[in-house]
């Protein structure tokens, strides 16, 4: 039986299918792959992807930013503060974030905020051009 996916942030439900047969995420410690029958977990985010292998082995990849993954009884449900798709990436604003962003934290000692900024475009970024 397929795993049920659920991603939803703070604005919106951003994704929601019932036929994942892999589900991969980075956490604050580390990647973590879920498949079906996975013993229930709840993990902290990190800034990354979020990738979903569909049945027919189709890939549906976000970049996410915070919050947590909760399995439970083959249900994913992942709330994060931020998640984007690849179709909703304009890939040049995207670029002109980062330059601007890398460009303001070489220039500011207290730069925490840019930074994770910075890592959350550039994973938008990532995934829109795969």
């Amino acid at each position: 039986m397929p795993l049920t996916v659920q991603v939803v942030t703070p604005e919106r439900e951003v994704v929601v299918c019932d036929d994942a047969t892999l589900v991969i995420a980075r956490g604050v410690e580390g990647e973590v792959g879920i498949m079906p029958g996975h013993a229930p977990l709840l993990i902290a985010l990190s800034v990354g992807a979020l990738t979903l292998v569909r049945e027919g082995n189709r890939r549906d990849v976000l970049a996410i930013d915070g919050g947590f993954l909760q399995v439970s009884r083959d249900q994913v449900i992942v709330l994060a503060e931020y998640a984007v798709l690849p179709s909703e990436v304009d890939v040049g604003a995207t670029e002109a974030e980062i330059a601007e962003l890398r460009a303001r934290i070489m220039g500011e000692a207290e730069a925490e905020d840019l930074k994770r900024r910075l890592a959350r475009a550039e994973a938008a970024h990532a995934i829109a051009r795969m």
